[in-house]
């Protein structure tokens, strides 16, 4: 019929002597008329082609006698019955043995052809083997061995013909592992290193696989390293722990091979331990251990409140025992296991007839020649093998739709991950002296590359201080104060427990000896610190270590062991607002007004504008009284974190979102009356942390990162990944993320409504630490605000790092010196055990300068590249902060390659591992999506200042001196919240025992709910929500 298909209509033969006419779209089709698309035959036949619409020609009946009585019958359409055709062929094909083959075979024809499969030319049947799907078209066979080899013969038949087509299925020659180069049994010392080789032949090439004593181990993690390969498996500073059986796995699809070999660890020391040291031994140094610690934590408090509070130095050292109880004593469990590592190591010596040093080499780990069972014993009376609760994560009512507060069950698959008091996460191992606890700079005049590590305060004087400062040209210092928000809300490393050592009690400001937990600074003779004012300084500047953790990770223990030393993050990793509500539900209801149930964040004051304050910190000693103000003290502002008060730029920042929380909380309470507090609560926390993301995100990282940075190392969002761990890195916390203290200006500026500077003046950094009194008694939160937005940034240069404000004057004391903020970064990281700044150069690919000729590339100036050459001798000991904020600036960026790779990591990590990222689908419609990309501080400075009606879109922008570049508040988008309307919340509880009552909910919310007997229980009635079949809010 070229390509025409015949279409009848069967009422012809049936109903004869009617009028029958076809139409197509409406119009009649003229008989025996041809056209392109159509024909109609004399005997009432219509063709049309194949692919036209049935539906778009109508056959209608008329009738003689009743016109009015057409009708249309709907045409039928009859194919051309044909002979089967292949549309798709199985190929020729090899595979190998133990995979799984497909092979597909696909026909036309009418009727539809019947489908078989043979093999070598025997009929095959549908088994578990032999599997055929889809009408037979598709044969799996699982698993393909070699007798599976031949012929498959596709047969398709229908009463029009058979056809048929071969295929020959080849195999492949697989061979199973055989390992060639098998790991050796081997004996070291304690704290040396130790590399097993596993190298097999195969085919497929076999994948290696390491286990010890039978439980696999880690790819890389702690001390246990393996190479990309998998085929060598390294341990550093080897201790008894390590001793045993390691195995390696060859294996791939068609087998699998073992093989073994045992480490012993064999040291002279070790014999003498074993006869001192046994379980009642343990038992009483661990006591000891206890009492050395806790004893140290109470005389600090006990010296805190005999002095009293009378600097910003005693303040600083009060937040640390505000931190949550559970971050102190993860922290305590972890002191008392060191110490008493260190008091077995002293009883033993004790004991010796021999030098130490002819029997253990320094600068390792007394750990290590202690045997398994008895570092199992010092775990288990230390608390280290404690854990911090987890949550089961059964209320999915709530982890669906909120965040929890401490950041568990946001990873349903890894509930941990992010979660607040956990391990920082290490990018590469750390760099201990002992290979577990102590740091870089702990034993005195130790080389490294053939040179001693810097004195920090060396440093800082030489090469970081600076008196000239460089305005930025077009950003503002709005940058900076955001930068230090962001960083309270993902990072803040637990501090340590105490300032006097354990073993003799000194305080650490009366010693300069390295006594844990005391790493103090030694000052240079000449340093003018120690000439500053009448008083006679200690020659030191104070330094307590971190506090640290047993475990290394979600899993805790490798092993069930203590690995090296590890740092606590107290916070949540997941940029979600912690630094406004807390991370502990402690600390979100102790912020909370619960007495309204209207979602409100409470207040005790408020300004002359009628707009409140934070509350005032009421059940501990954080007084904020400052020396010159004792007439006048005023307690510290309560905050979600407890560094709001550290200085008055961020004490305002933080009112102002405490601000916008309650005003939020109020337009939702007056739009959806059905919500009770809770509700409001959540929904208003929710909406504040996708306001941080996005303005962090969107405006504020790329300022940082430049425009292309942001876009090369961070990019677009692509969705939540869960097998993305966003805990905080070590690295970051650390060291990448102070690059703001290059950006700090010495001055901060307090500016009039006409922008011009307050009656009392711009006011000296160090004079607006811990001060908030000055905030409410010199004109409220307006005049820093617009200090810091009408305010240029601090340019960082390589030769004007740090202003000297924070270089010499942080923190002053009379009979102490005051603090260096770089000697404090320098210390910390090696604290933590960091490893040098061109390693990590090395881990973020970039290149990695061997010599000081080859250094002018990543450090031009050469002033800059000579008092790095004479502080550290060797490229290789260049700490990681000193080297990352010398280097030359990313493109419109503020930092360089070292610290844009690891800020770009992290927060690449807090964005796709977070199911809870404001723009994962689900978490916000997209009409509340759309209002949340509106979102600026620009609209927030002018909906909660006092009285701000003028201020840049871009905050972070600095439009210059001129007033008429700033905009009317008028002219500042804002958020249309009529998005977040809505009637009933669903089914599902606030609170897994909710039992809802007339008296729990606001008066003027009516809710009522029919059961399944269809009862309905009115407002004032007990009833569960479980139990309602329908909900209806009035």
């Amino acid at each position: 019929m070229n390509g025409l298909a015949k279409q009848q209509n069967n009422l012809i033969a049936k109903i004869p002597k009617h009028n029958f006419s076809r139409k197509r779209r409406g119009i009649e089709l003229e008989q025996s008329v041809s056209e392109d698309s159509w024909e109609l035959k004399d005997n009432g036949t219509l063709l049309i082609p194949l692919g036209a619409q049935p539906g778009d020609y109508k056959c209608a009946v008329a009738y003689s006698t009743s016109p009015r009585n057409a009708r249309q019958i709907r045409p039928t359409l009859s194919r051309m019955s044909t002979a089967p055709e292949f549309t798709f062929k199985p190929k020729d094909s090899s595979y190998r043995e133990g995979t799984p083959v497909k092979l597909h075979c696909e026909v036309t024809g009418e009727p539809r052809p019947s489908i078989a499969w043979l093999r070598n030319r025997q009929p095959l049947v549908s088994s578990r083997k032999f599997e055929m799907t889809q009408a037979n078209s598709v044969l799996k066979i699982y698993p393909f061995l070699e007798a599976d080899a031949g012929t498959y013969t596709c047969i398709a038949e229908n009463i029009h013909g058979r056809i048929e087509h071969t295929a020959r299925i080849h195999l492949i020659s697989s061979v199973p592992p055989a390992i060639f180069d098998p790991p050796q049994a081997t004996s070291v010392e304690p704290g040396e290193q130790v590399t097993f080789r596993c190298r097999a032949r195969g085919v497929p090439k076999p994948d290696i696989s390491w286990f010890f004593e039978g439980a696999e181990m880690p790819l890389k993690q702690g001390r246990y390293q393996t190479s990309d390969d998998r085929t060598e498996m390294t341990i550093s500073h080897v201790s008894r722990q390590d001793e045993g059986v390691y195995s390696c796995m060859a294996g791939n699809s068609v087998g699998a091979m073992m093989a073994e070999a045992r480490l012993s660890v064999k040291g002279k020391l070790q014999v003498e331990v074993d006869k001192v040291v046994d379980d009642a031994l343990l038992k009483n140094i661990v006591q000891q251990a206890t009492e050395n610690v806790n004893r140290a934590i109470a005389n600090t408090k006990t010296q805190l409140a005999r002095d009293g509070v009378r600097s910003t130095s005693d303040l600083k050292r009060l937040m640390k025992f505000a931190i949550p109880k559970q971050a102190v004593e993860l922290s305590k469990s972890r002191e008392i296991y060191e110490e008493s590592i260190r008091l077995v190591q002293s009883h033993v010596e004790r004991g010796l007839m021999l030098p130490v040093g002819d029997l253990h080499p320094k600068n390792v780990s007394y750990e290590s020649v202690l045997a398994v069972s008895h570092v199992q014993t010092i775990m288990e009376l230390s608390g280290c093998q404690a854990g911090i609760f987890r949550n089961p994560c059964t209320d999915m009512c709530f982890h669906n739709k909120y965040r929890s507060y401490d950041g568990q069950c946001n990873n349903l698959d890894h509930p941990m991950w992010g979660v607040s008091q956990m391990p920082l996460k290490r990018l590469l191992a750390p760099v201990y002296e002992n290979g577990f606890n102590t740091p870089v700079g702990w034993e005195k005049n130790k080389l490294y590359n053939g040179f001693p590590m810097p004195n920090p305060r060396d440093v800082s004087r030489q090469l970081i201080a600076t008196h000239d400062i460089t305005p930025h040209g077009h950003l503002s210092s709005m940058v900076m104060q955001w930068g230090q928000f962001v960083d309270h809300d993902l990072t803040h490393t637990a501090p340590p427990l105490t300032r006097n050592a354990y073993t003799t009690g000194a305080v650490c400001n009366r010693t300069c000896e390295n006594l844990e937990p005391c790493f103090n600074i030694q000052l240079p003779k000449d340093d003018p610190k120690l000439k500053m004012g009448r008083e006679v300084k200690h020659p030191c500047i104070e330094f307590e270590r971190s506090g640290a953790v047993c475990g290394s990770g979600e899993t805790s223990l490798i092993f069930d062991r203590v690995t090296y030393r590890e740092q606590l993050n107290i916070l949540t990793s997941y940029l979600d607002g912690s630094v406004v509500y807390g991370s502990t539900e402690v600390q979100a209801l102790e912020l909370r007004d619960l007495f309204g149930d209207h979602g409100l964040l409470r207040f005790d004051i408020v300004s002359a504008a009628q707009k409140p304050y934070m509350p005032f910190e009421k059940d501990s000693d954080m007084d904020c009284r400052r020396n010159y103000s004792v007439d006048n003290p005023i307690r510290c502002f309560l905050a979600g974190d407890l560094r709001a008060n550290e200085q008055l730029g961020l004490t305002s920042l933080h009112t102002i979102f405490m601000r916008e929380h309650n005003r939020v909380a109020a337009e939702l309470l007056e739009m959806n009356v059905n919500w009770d507090g809770e509700t409001i609560f959540q929904e208003t926390r929710k909406l504040i942390s996708a306001m941080i993301q996005h303005i962090t995100y969107s405006q504020w990282l790329p300022t940082v990162l430049g425009k292309t940075g942001f876009a090369e190392l961070i990019g677009d969002y692509m969705g939540y990944d869960p097998t993305v761990d966003p805990s905080i890195a070590n690295a970051f916390a650390t060291a990448a993320f102070r690059f703001g203290h290059t950006l700090i200006n010495p001055v901060l500026k307090r500016l009039g409504k006409d922008f011009n500077p307050i009656p009392q003046g711009h006011i000296p950094l160090h004079e607006a630490f811990f001060a908030p009194e000055r905030l409410l008694s010199e004109g409220g939160i307006d005049p820093l605000l617009r200090g810091l937005f009408a305010s240029p940034l601090k340019l960082p240069k390589s030769n004007q790092v740090m202003n000297m404000e924070l270089t010499e004057k942080l923190f002053p004391r009379a009979h102490e010196v005051s603090l260096d903020l770089a000697v404090m970064n320098i210390q910390r990281a090696r604290d933590h055990g960091l490893p040098s700044w061109t390693e990590y150069r090395k881990w973020c690919k970039l290149s990695v300068p061997t010599t000081w000729e080859e250094m002018a590339t990543e450090v031009p100036d050469a002033d800059v590249r000579n008092k790095l050459r004479t502080l550290y001798g060797h490229p290789g000991n260049i700490d990681l902060w000193v080297g990352s904020v010398v280097e030359t600036r990313m493109p419109d960026g503020l930092v360089g390659p070292t610290f844009a790779c690891l800020i770009a990591d992290q927060f690449k990590r807090l964005r796709a591992g977070d199911r809870h990222w404001y723009e994962n689908e689900g978490v916000f419609s997209k009409a509340q999506l759309q209002q949340i990309r509106k979102t600026s501080l620009a609209r927030m400075f002018c909906d909660n200042g006092d009285d701000i009606d003028r201020v840049q879109r871009d905050v972070f922008f600095y439009p210059g001196n001129s007033t008429l570049l700033y905009e009317k508040c008028s002219m500042i988008p804002e958020i249309n919240l009529n998005m977040w309307q809505a009637c009933c919340e669903g089914t599902c509880s606030m609170n897994q025992d909710s039992q809802f009552t007339g008296n729990s909910r606001k008066r003027r919310s009516k809710r009522t709910c029919q059961l399944d007997d269809g009862k309905v229980k009115q407002e004032g009635e007990s009833w569960k929500m479980e139990e309602c079949t329908t909900c209806q809010c009035q």
